[in-house]
């Protein structure tokens, strides 16, 4: 019978070759990725922003102030915002900035049952979608920023490009502790995986808060399904689409005029319940995807059973080290690349506590998000 030493070195031998070679691929396609270079915007095509927001009287004044102050003709965009039975007074905001911004057209949209279980988002964000009078819809969340070229930025390129879905950088701002930091790095990494999936033509993920697709595209594939998440308006679409119409259907907007800003979580509950509901989409992923994010949790799982054993074993213990230094240089070219198209690098000095950090909130949040409910907008999410 083999040692239980050889059988992890095994182990371990196939899951960093996996990692590597999943990694391996992105980064390719991240540094394939050219800066999105298009013609000036033609100023025809009509755009609907839709706005699903609860509880966001804080937040809701900035983003419209955002919205309102784009470079793009206002007579060709209005705004939705979709209000889910929000209990503060985030509608009677609404109500005063529409008189302040009355360019573009803004829309409310209130939604006052609750009997909806689980897809409270998805139900708002088809109820924008169903009374938009725009050909191209974007999607984005209340809490968030958006530059003043940020329109004309994504209907540029989909006017040079013509894709059925266009998937926006977003990242994180106005850090104030090392916590919030170390998530912006981690959050910028995703965004260079994303871009980089999406660059070889094999999608896995993107970000509603800066989610672009054709209306033609949305109800032609049935619009989102699997209502039976409350995550996952965003990453469901983007692969039905991939699945209609095609791997380069699906395009990654890198341009730094289309970024769009919101804030990091500010406490590890906050941050836990985040990544749980993000991870409890993973059940309705197809074997590809549900392979990679596997992959992924298993590799993390494998530190801390390793650092853990190491304790008492030497050997084990020198392995890891090695283990974690080549992952790390593994990572490494993908967090540089990306920091760098966000004019972030002074981030790269949290990678120390994120290489710390990451496997234990990786298996945490995975675990959860396929047993465990948790907080969202206020609401209990029992799955």
């Amino acid at each position: 019978m083999a040692e239980p030493n050889t059988i992890f070195y095994g182990i371990l031998i196939i899951f960093s070759l996996s990692y590597l070679i999943i990694i391996g691929f992105y980064t390719i396609g991240w540094y394939r990725l050219k800066n999105a270079d298009f013609k000036t915007v033609s100023g025809t095509t009509r755009v609907s922003i839709i706005v699903p927001c609860r509880n966001e009287e804080d937040n809701i004044e900035s983003l419209l102030f955002g919205l309102a102050n784009q470079d793009y003709p206002t007579a060709l965009y209005e705004v939705i915002v979709v209000d889910d039975n929000s209990t503060d007074k985030t509608v009677e905001k609404i109500n005063t900035l529409k008189i302040q911004y009355p360019k573009p057209s803004i829309a409310t949209i209130e939604i006052h049952e609750e009997n909806q279980r689980i897809a409270f988002k998805k139900k708002a964000i088809n109820l924008g979608i169903e009374k938009s009078t725009g050909d191209l819809i974007i999607t984005t969340d209340a809490d968030c920023r958006v530059g003043n070229q940020w329109l004309s930025s994504v209907v540029g390129f989909y006017e040079f490009s013509k894709p059925k879905m266009i998937v926006g950088p977003v990242s994180f701002h106005d850090e104030k502790t090392w916590f919030e930091k170390m998530q912006t790095l981690e959050f910028l990494s995703l965004v260079g995986i994303t871009a980089g999936a999406i660059s070889i033509g094999k999608p896995v993920m993107c970000n509603g808060a800066n989610l672009v697709y054709e209306k033609s595209a949305f109800f032609e594939v049935g619009g989102f399904g699997n209502d039976q998440f409350s995550s996952g308006d965003d990453v469901f679409l983007m692969l039905k689409i991939k699945e209609f119409y095609g791997n380069k259907s699906v395009r990654f907007l890198k341009n730094d005029t289309a970024f769009v800003l919101t804030k990091a979580k500010r406490s590890l509950n906050e941050f836990i319940h985040q990544r749980t509901r993000w991870a409890s989409k993973n059940k309705g992923y197809d074997l590809k995807i549900l392979t990679i994010s596997l992959t992924v949790f298993i590799t993390n799982f494998l530190v801390i059973v390793g650092l853990f054993w190491g304790i008492f074993n030497p050997e084990i213990l020198r392995i890891m080290l090695m283990f974690i230094l080549l992952k790390t240089l593994i990572e490494l070219p993908v967090f540089i690349g990306v920091v760098s198209f966000a004019k972030r690098t002074s981030l790269l000095l949290y990678g120390l506590p994120l290489i710390l950090f990451y496997p234990i909130y990786i298996i945490v949040a995975g675990i959860a998000g396929m047993i465990s409910p948790y907080q969202w907008k206020g609401r209990r999410i029992i799955k």
